[in-house]
């Protein structure tokens, strides 16, 4: 009787084992077609995917034909070619509104608002905060886009979740947000509407993924036309935001433009001069359009440009490539140290120069730089 017991505790024990270690030893045999199908099912992908919100203000305009735009908003007041594929227009509303629109052909591909008139940049609002915007959309910070069928993505850094947000609408148009440096909490000044096209070759963003495409140039641009254009329609609006800080307005200097006309010329006919061997071959490979992003001189190269013309009183800030004048700014205008560079308290002679897609800002303080100022 106690051999029986032992016997059968042995079978049992060794049932039991065999019972739970089957599946293990034998997975394949698996009679549960769900255990099956769960088993086989790939993780879900991470995606970055922007939510667009609906379709409104400005943003009904993009892609739209420009004489139907002129009939709401009457003629521009300047119309000039970039150099490149694009026409800007220029439109006065009033002292406190710019209004500027780029078209291809006939085709509106972004437009430019900076004012007080709420109308037709809603949802959105001058003078609206951050975490008035978080109310109406989230805030992403990446992007994933099908262009041409191959994907391009790009991320936002933290200065542009602050001050240069990206918002999609359902059309498939974009706005880039623009806050304020002021102090205390940042407020939105200006917004650009743009499509996915314009919004990939601008780049405004870090690329991670994907490569960008560049605005073609035009062949038989006057480009000596062209950057004058460029250099009226970038004081005017350094202009209008000195306004808006309630700053003095710039200066207009002769002397203080052809200077800065002089360091154009000078930087890129000898730029060995001014950069290291591995600094001069970054700049070959952006202007080249094998390396993304922009090209600016650090802190100690500006230094030595000002000291080849005996300006150590100046401020000088280089950027290439710069296609769109007005996007660049109001970047410029948007980024903390910028910022601060070019809207100081006191005022300062100014002066920009334009050589197709590179530009120079020169600051100079004013003494003894009154006595050959410009009226223009």
């Amino acid at each position: 009787m106690k051999h029986r017991g032992i016997l059968f505790s042995v079978i049992f024990i060794g049932c039991t084992f065999l019972l739970y270690m089957y599946p293990v030893w034998f997975p394949h045999v698996s009679s549960d077609p769900s255990n099956k199908s769960e088993i086989r099912r790939d993780p879900p992908a991470t995606s970055w995917n922007y939510e667009p919100i609906a379709t409104d203000g400005f943003a009904k305009w993009i892609g739209q034909k420009l004489t139907d735009f002129e009939t709401v908003y009457g003629d521009p007041e300047e119309v000039y070619s970039s150099g490149f594929s694009f026409v800007i227009h220029q439109y006065f509303i009033d002292d406190q509104t710019y209004l500027e629109v780029n078209t291809e052909g006939n085709r509106i591909t972004s437009i430019k608002f900076l004012g007080k008139e709420n109308t037709d940049i809603a949802p959105f609002q001058f003078g609206m905060t951050m975490n008035e915007l978080a109310k109406i959309t989230m805030i992403y910070p990446n992007f994933t886009l099908n262009h041409d069928g191959k994907i391009i993505a790009f991320e936002l850094m933290e200065d542009d979740m602050n001050y240069r947000p990206l918002i999609a609408f359902d059309n498939g148009t974009f706005a880039m947000l623009f806050f304020s440096q002021k102090k205390g909490e940042s407020s939105l000044y200006s917004v650009m509407y743009l499509d996915k096209e314009t919004l990939l070759q601008l780049e405004p963003y870090q690329l991670t993924d994907g490569v960008s495409s560049r605005f073609t140039m035009e062949e038989d641009a006057d480009w000596e036309i062209i950057n004058q254009n460029k250099q009226e329609q970038s004081k005017n609006l350094f202009q209008f935001l000195r306004n808006y800080d309630r700053l003095p307005e710039f200066i207009l200097d002769t002397k203080n433009q052809m200077l800065g006309e002089q360091i154009l010329g000078s930087f890129f006919s000898k730029t060995e001069d001014f950069l290291t061997t591995e600094r001069t071959q970054q700049l070959k490979r952006i202007q080249s359009g094998t390396e993304d992003g922009r090209f600016t001189l650090s802190r100690s190269e500006m230094e030595d440009v000002l000291k080849e013309f005996s300006a150590t009183t100046a401020s000088v800030y280089l950027e290439l490539p710069v296609y769109d004048p007005t996007f660049t700014i109001l970047t410029w205008y948007s980024t903390p140290y910028l910022h601060t560079r070019f809207m100081h308290q006191d005022p300062e002679s100014l002066g920009i120069a334009f050589s197709k897609e590179n530009v120079v800002v020169l600051l100079q303080k004013l003494e003894n730089k009154t006595e050959d100022s410009d009226a223009n």
